[in-house]
């Protein structure tokens, strides 16, 4: 293997001398240094990448310990670009596997020579594939997963980290931060899109513990978002691959409870005014929750789960949940669970897999949906292999100083609904497609049309203001600002 001296390297990418910090490690086989504390100082580089006729072989040669740039017929293409939804199938023309923010730097500035289409993957889950792409080129930090304590219980995460490989660090230290339940989601799309899950109603979505990140953004330059309130905010559920690629996050964290309650009910062979009077007690009882607490509703054809969570509350919660428990087929309590442990149950399946799922909106009360609520069941019940559910928010996350200090526009919306339809047989596809669309039809039709951005379809109509309400037209402005070439896109990428 060759190797290239910095300035032989920066020659033959065309970057020049102002990209001379980028390589700073160039050269170097010790590639496993420790991360620093903290992020790095706001450093922005004023030179763009100029045009040149770097190959991927130059850059994997050039600094193989920062990024490898994989093409189809590499042995490793075919693995790193699997999705966790088995319906996607992409072929970027180039993966640009990055183990550092220095080769991210270099593979958004071979993007920009070669004036390519760019993705971001890190977890790989987002539901319609958004982190790929056909022909162009998809930065995959999914490597990138150093976790370093700060001061303060403050953490820095990296993009490479997936959940259950972030509660084991943060478990072990006795805190947490407000994510999902997911084991395998990764912490980049989670946040950046919102996040939510069973501590949201106490500490605030994912993206309001975010304190700060450092990004390589569209115009080939590295931002650290101190002082840049704006970046911050748009990255605070606007940030999905829209402009650049975030290679650490700083999150605040909060002490972990010892202890989680789970408490579920199962309602069996339901019909239809059945169904109606237990989901209408369900909006009756969750308004009555703590803000430790969390409920979800769960339809699968005619079974009914609803699972209350809890911690640190039991009485509380037993008692303002006794009129959903008393008409339920089966109550199962698990009490004082040790809280690492009762995570690992909600982990789910490992990809890939043969779904299909999406927001089916955001909700501010039963009064939504009370009119189309039986048509929803008779779909499910009809149709094996959807399911139907409604989560709670609420509680801190529709919080005052939260509101003003990201983009996510929907914290008056208490209830997040997403539909989900699951598949073995290739064949059972179009059958379950068609009840899924006329579903989501019923909801549009009733009014409803907030969505959420972590959970979306490529068949949502005005899914600017479904995603981003009010704050579309200025995250333009901040997308011109970070990516004015509009080198970030996908199918639902925000637009210059």
């Amino acid at each position: 293997m060759k190797t290239y001296s910095k300035r032989e390297f920066l020659k033959m990418m065309g970057l020049g001398v102002a990209f001379m910090p980028f390589i700073s490690c160039f050269g170097n086989s010790n590639n496993n240094q420790a991360a620093a504390p903290g992020l790095t100082k706001d450093k922005e580089h004023p030179e763009d990448p100029k045009s040149g006729s770097a190959t991927p072989d130059d850059i994997t040669k050039a600094a193989p310990g920062d990024v490898i740039l994989l093409t189809r017929s590499d042995a490793a293409y075919a693995s790193f670009n699997t999705a966790f939804n088995a319906r996607v199938k992409k072929m970027p023309k180039y993966i640009a596997l990055c183990k550092t923010p220095k080769g991210v730097q270099m593979a958004v500035a071979f993007a920009k020579q070669q004036k390519l289409p760019t993705a971001v993957k890190s977890g790989g889950h987002s539901f319609e594939g958004f982190s790929s792409n056909d022909g162009g080129l998809v930065i995959n930090v999914s490597q990138m997963k150093k976790i370093t304590w700060t001061a303060n219980n403050m953490v820095t995460i990296e993009p490479g980290c997936l959940l259950e490989e972030i509660q084991a660090a943060l478990f072990a230290k006795k805190q947490l931060i407000p994510s999902g339940s997911c084991g395998t989601v990764g912490i980049a799309g989670l946040t950046l899109g919102g996040g939510y899950g069973f501590f949201s109603r106490k500490y605030g979505l994912t993206c309001d513990s975010l304190q700060a990140l450092d990004i390589v953004a569209g115009d080939g330059k590295t931002y650290h978002s101190s002082g840049k309130e704006e970046l911050l905010w748009a990255c605070k559920g606007g940030g999905n691959g829209n402009f650049g690629v975030v290679t650490q996050f700083q999150f605040k964290t909060q002490p972990m409870p010892a202890t989680f309650t789970s408490i579920v009910l199962k309602f069996r062979n339901l019909n239809t005014d059945h169904f109606y009077t237990v989901l209408s007690q369900w909006f009756e009882t969750t308004p009555k929750l703590a803000p430790e607490d969390f409920s979800a509703f769960v339809l699968n054809g005619s079974t009914l789960t609803i699972l209350c969570t809890t911690y640190g509350n039991n009485n509380n919660l037993e008692r303002n949940i006794q009129a959903l428990t008393g008409i339920a087929d089966t109550v199962n309590k698990s009490m004082n669970q040790n809280l690492p442990q009762a995570m690992k149950r909600y982990y789910g399946r490992k990809g890939p897999i043969l779904f299909k799922n999406a927001s089916a909106g955001l909700y501010k009360d039963f009064g939504d949906i009370k009119a189309i609520a039986t048509q929803i069941f008779n779909s499910v019940v009809q149709n094996k292999g959807l399911i139907y559910q409604i989560n709670t928010l609420g509680g801190n996350i529709n919080n005052t100083d939260f509101e003003q200090g990201s983009c996510y526009p929907h914290r008056a919306l208490p209830y997040l609904s997403e539909l989900q339809a699951y598949w073995e047989n290739p064949a059972q596809e179009a059958k379950l497609l068609k009840a899924f669309q006329g579903i989501q039809e019923l909801i549009l039709a009733a009014g409803i049309t907030a969505q959420y951005r972590n959970y979306p379809d490529i068949n949502f109509k005005n899914w600017q203001q479904a995603y981003y309400g009010q704050h579309y037209a200025k995250l333009q402005t901040i997308k011109g600002q970070y990516d004015p070439e509009n080198l970030f896109q996908y199918p639902q990428s925000i637009t210059l």
